[in-house]
Parts: structure tokens; C-alpha cells; sequence
């Protein structure tokens, strides 16, 4: 298993190189950002419907900005768009460790959140246009794994390094935090040296903006598109309740430190980047469809675990089992949209796949943090969980069909 993917990193062309390490860049500064963010907030004397505001607002500007960035991309290039990311990112984070008070930071949110869409609805129609159909799922795969094990190193080294900086250099929880959140800032502005360097032909036209919704009603994969839209739209509802909150849970059900939390973050990625590589050989074996759900039921069951237990040792596996399941089957499907979309609409199905799932958030995010408050987190992880099993069971039962033998995706 690991030499197709030495394999396929081999063959893959000196554009995929150059973003892959533009993506672990900026993946090691969001990951710094996951663990601190809502810390930093709690730091300041926010509370967890504060929180959801905040993870609203980020993903309210994915849901209007990745459509425009989809018709860019394929108008204009992938290269600009994802460099135009990653800098967001950057002056987001830069920007959010300045401020204190609840506009400036509602802002900055917003910036980072248009950043992080950006660069990621970019990442699959590139590796699409830019690899050859051998290598293609591999390194789909490939990407979500190097993301992860970057988001790792960025929960483990902010976690910590806000520790140290509290207990060596005597700083504030605040100020240590601050620090720790323009550090990855900077990191990520960092990525666009890589970006710069990608070599890539004029794009041939594709969306106009005036056309966009013709153009989508005309298509004769719309009705492919919409399945994989609402589908994904299901899952973002299940993830807007709990993903943001994880950091939270672990450090008001087990009063743990913010170096301890991301190291449990960090732990969470790198599984998520393990089960991310198994996912195409489990694909190739019993189909991309059985895959999918298989990998998605399991992680269910680990979801529920860690929504009915206080024992510590059980929450982190249940924890890692959870999003490494459930996350390394996001590859495969996005291959599968890929194969069954026409080059001209990749961008604008991968925008709209991604704009649901932040939709999710959008709505998802403020109510959780009202369910927390009023309720409990386990409480919030159950009703997650229906939402996770609704998108299971219809993407099997509308992908099914679209399922190809393997021999006959080979020829």
C-alpha cells in the first residue's frame, strides 16, 4: 500500500509537488488555529454561544464565497484563486490575535473562513487536471492525508507552544495565545512562495457568471450533482454540532490543558490521515460506494461511544476512531464526483459540494452552542449522529448504481 502511494507521488508533476507543500503550510496554521481559537476565546470570557457565532460566521463565508471561487478558478486558473486563500488565512489569523471585542473578531473569522473555502475548493479539480487517471485516486488520498498529519503538527506545536510560552516566558493565557495565533498566521502567508512557482496553462473558458445557472440546469450531471450536494449537506449538519466544540468538550468534561488538547487534536489528525491512506485499497477491493458508507457506519458507532461516556481513555479512542472513519472516506467521494463530473463543471460541483457542508455549519454551529448550554455535549453528539446516519444511508442508496466494476474503470 504505501509503495502506490511513493509511486504515485513519483509520477505525480511538479505542480502537484508545489501545492502539496503549499497545503501543508497552511494546513500546520489552521491546525495552530483549531486548538487556540476557542481557547483563546474562552481566555477572554466568551462563551459557547459566542463560539458558535464565531464558526457560523467562518462558515457563512465559505457558503458565499466558494461559488464565486469555483467560477474564478475555472475562468482564471486554480494557482491565483489559491494563493488569494491562502493569504486570508493568514491576515485572518494575524488579524483575529490583534483584537478583543466581538465585532473585530466576528471579522476576522470571516476572512479566515473565506480563506480556508477558497483554497480548498481549489485543491481537487487541480489535482483533477493535473494528474493522470492512474495516480488520480491516490493522490487525492494523498492530499487529505499530508493535510492531516500538517494539521497535527499544528495542533501539537500551538497547543504546546501557548503552554510554554505561559510557563517560560511567564506570559498571559491571553498573550500566549495571541502569539501563537500570528506565528500561524504568518505560516500560512508563507505558502504563497510554492503557489508562485506552479506553471499553468490558460484555462479555456468555462463558467461565466451571468450563465452559471443556466449552464448548471442545462448540464446533463445536475441531477448527479444535486445527489452528491445533499448528501453532503447531511453531513455538514452532523459536523457543524460537534467538530468545532471538540477542543470545549475535552476541557470541560476532563479539565485538560491546552497543550493536552492539542495533543488529543493532533492524535485525531493523524488518524484521520492513517485511515485516509487505507481508504483507496478498501475501495478498490469492495467499490468506492460500499467503501464510503462502510467507513461512515463505523465512525457512527465511535460517535456514540464518546457521547455516553466520562471515562477519558474511552473518549480518546471512541474520538479518533470517530474522525478517522468518517474523514477517510471524504477522498473517495470526492474522486467519485470527479469521475462523473465533465472538466468544465468541476469547479462549480466541488463548490457547491463544499458550500452545503458549510451550510451545515452555517446553521448547525450557533445551535449547538445553545443545545451545549442548555443541554450537554453528549445530548449534542446523538442528534449529531442521526444526522451522520441520514447521509449514510441515502448516498448508498442514490450512488449505488453509479458504482462501475473496477476491471471496467481500469480499461
Amino acid at each position: 500500500m504505501v509503495k502506490q502511494y511513493i509511486d504515485s507521488l513519483g509520477r505525480a508533476s511538479p505542480n502537484i509537488k508545489r501545492m502539496f507543500l503549499a497545503l501543508c503550510l497552511s494546513a500546520v496554521a489552521r491546525g495552530a488555529h483549531m486548538v487556540i481559537f476557542n481557547l483563546y476565546l474562552r481566555d477572554l470570557g466568551f462563551t459557547e454561544a459566542f463560539v458558535g457565532q464565531t464558526v457560523s460566521l467562518k462558515a457563512l463565508a465559505a457558503v458565499l464565497v466558494l461559488i464565486p471561487a469555483g467560477i474564478i478558478s475555472d475562468n482564471k486558473g486554480r494557482r491565483i484563486v489559491m494563493a488569494g486563500g491562502v493569504l486570508l488565512v493568514g491576515l485572518g489569523l494575524v488579524g483575529v490575535s490583534l483584537v478583543e471585542t466581538n465585532l473585530p473578531i466576528l471579522a476576522f473569522s470571516f476572512t479566515f473562513g473565506l480563506g480556508q473555502a477558497i483554497f480548498m475548493v481549489t485543491n481537487p479539480p487541480f489535482i483533477s487536471e493535473n494528474a493522470g487517471p492512474r495516480e488520480r485516486m491516490h493522490l487525492f488520498s494523498l492530499s487529505w492525508s499530508l493535510m492531516m498529519f500538517s494539521t497535527m503538527l499544528g495542533n501539537v506545536g500551538g497547543g504546546w507552544f501557548a503552554d510554554s510560552l505561559e510557563l517560560a516566558a511567564g506570559l498571559t493565557p491571553v498573550w500566549s495565545k495571541q502569539v501563537t495565533l500570528i506565528l500561524a498566521g504568518g505560516l500560512s502567508i508563507v505558502a504563497l512562495l510554492p503557489l508562485s512557482r506552479i506553471k499553468e496553462k490558460k484555462p479555456g473558458g468555462g463558467q461565466s457568471w451571468a450563465g452559471f445557472a443556466r449552464r448548471l440546469k442545462d448540464t446533463p450531471e445536475k441531477f448527479t450533482i444535486f445527489k452528491f450536494v445533499l448528501a453532503s449537506l447531511l453531513l455538514g449538519l452532523g459536523a457543524g454540532l460537534i467538530v468545532p466544540y471538540f477542543n470545549l468538550y475535552f476541557a470541560h468534561e476532563f479539565g485538560l490543558t491546552t497543550g493536552r488538547i492539542g495533543t488529543i487534536m493532533a492524535g485525531g489528525q493523524a488518524a484521520m490521515a492513517m485511515a485516509m491512506l487505507v481508504g483507496p485499497p478498501l475501495a478498490q477491493k469492495v467499490g468506492r460506494v460500499p467503501a464510503i458508507c462502510t467507513l461512515q457506519g463505523f465512525s457512527i458507532l465511535f460517535l456514540l461511544i464518546l457521547g455516553n461516556t466520562h471515562l477519558l481513555i474511552l473518549a480518546l479512542i471512541a474520538f479518533l476512531f470517530r474522525g478517522g472513519l468518517m474523514n477517510s472516506a471524504n477522498p473517495i467521494t470526492m474522486n467519485l464526483m470527479m469521475d462523473n463530473v465533465s472538466d468544465k463543471m468541476k469547479g462549480t460541483a466541488t463548490s457547491l459540494h463544499q458550500i452545503v457542508f458549510q451550510l451545515g455549519w452555517t446553521i448547525c454551529g450557533p445551535i449547538s452552542g445553545l443545545l451545549i448550554a442548555g443541554f450537554s455535549y453528549q445530548f449534542v453528539f446523538q442528534v449529531a449522529a442521526i444526522f451522520y446516519t441520514f447521509s449514510t444511508i441515502f448516498f448508498y442508496f442514490m450512488f449505488r448504481g453509479l458504482e462501475k466494476p473496477l476491471e471496467e474503470e481500469r480499461k
